[in-house]
């Protein structure tokens, strides 16, 4: 009858622990998937931004992909190209989310989620550490859900002693199956081509140089 017991209680362990693994991201949910829109701000400047959300390793990472083309302004003709990837993981001795977010400036930014600030349909994350930026400087990441297939980020910045004040925002919807269907079809065909459009494209460059030879 104890061995009963105890086993009994073993596979109610093993079952809540699976569940509350498999749960882990819960909060998330709504962020999942492929996203794009248009983008204000970040030097008053208008941008094109495509985003993505998802599960990686075996589901133990989110992998956060953001890539914003700008306009073209008088001052950068041809315009601003940002890219920026990371993973939000959990911490389980602080027991907290941490996003750690690489830009193609060369800034590192390793966010943690604000839970006093954060809601069902809200996340806010705040820099604990930013790498190669002002000393005392800080970041803020902030997703709104507006509905199921819309978000909004704001990114905020605050410099030593001042408050956080808006450097940009992003308003994105979400790709629908087909549109994320069609997406992958097109890339898998580039793939398939890519091993005779690229060496065709070296074989054009070096008859074309040796035309300029004199």
């Amino acid at each position: 009858m104890r061995r009963t017991i105890i086993f009994l209680l073993f596979l109610i362990f093993s079952t809540f622990s699976s569940q509350a693994q498999e749960n882990q991201f819960a909060q998330f949910d709504f962020l999942f998937g492929s996203w794009s829109g248009e983008g204000k701000g970040f030097g008053n400047s208008t941008s094109a931004i495509t985003a993505s959300y998802n599960l990686a390793m075996n589901d133990t990472y989110i992998e956060v992909v953001h890539d914003s083309q700008f306009v073209p302004s008088a001052d950068k003709p041809e315009g601003e190209h940002h890219v920026d990837k990371g993973f939000i993981s959990f911490d389980k001795i602080r027991n907290t989310f941490v996003f750690r977010q690489f830009n193609n400036e060369g800034y590192v930014n390793q966010y943690l989620l604000v839970d006093s600030l954060s809601a069902e349909n809200k996340l806010v994350f705040e820099t604990e550490i930013i790498e190669n930026f002002m000393p005392g400087g800080k970041a803020r990441w902030t997703v709104v859900k507006i509905s199921d297939a819309e978000i909004e980020t704001i990114f905020d910045v605050s410099f030593p002693g001042k408050d956080y004040s808006c450097f940009g925002t992003n308003r994105m919807r979400k790709w629908s199956k087909s549109i994320r269907s069609f997406v992958r079809k097109i890339h898998l065909f580039y793939q398939f081509l890519k091993p005779w459009i690229i060496p065709h494209k070296v074989k054009n460059r070096i008859y074309s140089n040796r035309g300029h030879i004199k």
